[in-house]
């Protein structure tokens, strides 16, 4: 194989770009602040909901930090070494294994400590991950590192099978690169 057909080693794949919000999201933001303006106005008795909310809200922050750090605890040796190590480089896309690592990883590492992620780790039990979230942003985010398309991701054999974190990684193997 010539060597300016060889693809970069995934260490130097780009990093996930963010979209710009563009004209029409920040028509929606700021139709609903306005909204809730309103309704702040017309009814001030929301207000007395948000210190319920806030309260809430630090319960589960201080929850999911109890979790993370349980789970570090047993993963202190744990790296993406450790993580890539579990998949045959051979035959699996490591541009596939980094993306699906690091993009889960940037969205549960809400400090500067990275959190090691296994194989075997249930995006939703164990990873804490909102579904809306993971269907709507990480997986977009891991087609768009990768240069994989989702089209008829409805054919894969792992499609509705990705909530553990291996199949996520057979998943985006098995599709199709974007052209």
């Amino acid at each position: 194989m010539a060597l300016e057909s060889m693809r970069k080693p995934s260490r130097f794949m780009p990093k996930y770009v963010e979209k710009s919000t563009g004209i029409s999201g920040w028509l929606i933001a700021s139709a609903f602040f306005l909204m809730l303006g309103w309704f702040i106005y017309k009814a001030p008795v929301i207000l007395a909901i948000v210190p319920v909310l806030v309260a809430v809200e630090i319960k589960n922050s201080k929850a999911r930090k109890s979790h993370f750090s349980k789970l570090r605890e047993k993963r202190n040796k744990d790296s993406i070494c450790t993580f890539s190590r579990y998949f045959d480089c051979k035959s699996i896309d490591t541009w596939v294994i980094r993306a699906v690592y690091e993009q889960l990883q940037n969205y549960i590492s809400s400090d500067s400590i990275a959190f090691p992620i296994k194989p075997t780790d249930n995006v939703f039990k164990d990873l804490l991950i909102d579904d809306e979230d993971f269907e709507l942003d990480i997986v977009e985010e891991i087609a768009q590192r990768t240069g994989r398309t989702l089209d008829h991701a409805e054919n894969n054999p792992y499609y509705g099978k990705a909530n553990v974190v291996e199949n996520l990684v057979y998943f985006f193997n098995e599709q199709p690169v974007a052209t």
